[in-house]
Order: structure tokens, then C-alpha cells, then sequence
């Protein structure tokens, strides 16, 4: 077993997304957050392999949250609310009130996903980097410069 430690490539590349439930009402909270990190672990001694646009907490290893930094923005999706529902949620949060504040109004939170929408860095237990199977491997290509051959005669007289 291994203990390795995930990170994304870019800023502003975990997604958090909270399902909170009441009655037959489901709200997703999306949390877009700079930086955060991951903790993994293996069952062996390779590095997890994990796709960007993964559910880190439903996916084939154990994952815990190490910390994100930084919230960048913050999204709230009522279309799975009825009206009246989608009306008081727009009342309640232009209250000041957040999210976090539906708990003290009888919602449930159902499920949590956190996302790195990136590519993912791996790093070992001693803070080194480590290339995962999942890298492509990009070899630099150059290209012959265009030259662009006239077609047509120069409509200017040429000078000696």
C-alpha cells in the first residue's frame, strides 16, 4: 500500500458539487476552488491513475481531501427544485444567507463530488513528482517554414 498525494496542473480546476436534498427538491451547490490537494492510496506501490473530470470520492481508490484554497466562484443549480421551491432559494440566498445555512432549514446534504477538471499531478510520499500512464508524452515538431511561390505576374514595374 501507498500513500501518494494529487494535485491539479492548473488554477482554477477543482469543482466541488453539494447535492442537497428537501422532500422531492434536489439544489447542487458548485464550488470552483485556485488550488487544493488530495490524498490517494494504492492497494500497490504504482501510482493511481486518475482521469481529469474524475469523481475523486467515486472512483477505485480511497481519497480524502488535504485542503482547497481559495474559492473562486460559487454556482447554485435549483432545476431540480419545483417553483415555489426556486423562489425561496432565490429569497433565502439574496437574504445573505449560504449554503451552508440549509442544514437549519431541514435540507439534507446527499452527496458531495470534487473534481480536478486538469491535468493531475502525482506525487510521491517524499513530495516527488511522478509520471503516471495517463501522461502523454509530447515530442516537440517542427515544421518546415511556408515559402509562398507568386502565381500571378507582379503588376509593378520591376526597378534595376
Amino acid at each position: 500500500m501507498a500513500t501518494w498525494t494529487i494535485s491539479p496542473a492548473w488554477k482554477k480546476s477543482i469543482i466541488e458539487r453539494n447535492y442537497y436534498t428537501k422532500d422531492d427538491n434536489t439544489v447542487v451547490i458548485e464550488t470552483g476552488w485556485r488550488w487544493g490537494s488530495f490524498s490517494v492510496e494504492t492497494e500497490d506501490d504504482k501510482p493511481p491513475v486518475i482521469e481529469p473530470g474524475t469523481d475523486l470520492y467515486d472512483c477505485e481508490y480511497s481519497v480524502e481531501l488535504i485542503e482547497t484554497t481559495d474559492g473562486c466562484w460559487e454556482e447554485v443549480d435549483s432545476d431540480g427544485c419545483d417553483e415555489e421551491t426556486k423562489e425561496w432559494l432565490e429569497e433565502f440566498f439574496d437574504e445573505g444567507n449560504s449554503w451552508l445555512d440549509l442544514e437549519d432549514h431541514d435540507w439534507s446534504l446527499d452527496e458531495c463530488e470534487m473534481i480536478i477538471d486538469c491535468d493531475i499531478i502525482v506525487e510521491d510520499e517524499n513530495g516527488n513528482k511522478v509520471e503516471t500512464p495517463n501522461e502523454e508524452v509530447t515530442e516537440e515538431v517542427k515544421e518546415e517554414p511556408t515559402t509562398i511561390q507568386p502565381s500571378a505576374k507582379w503588376p509593378f514595374e520591376e526597378r534595376p
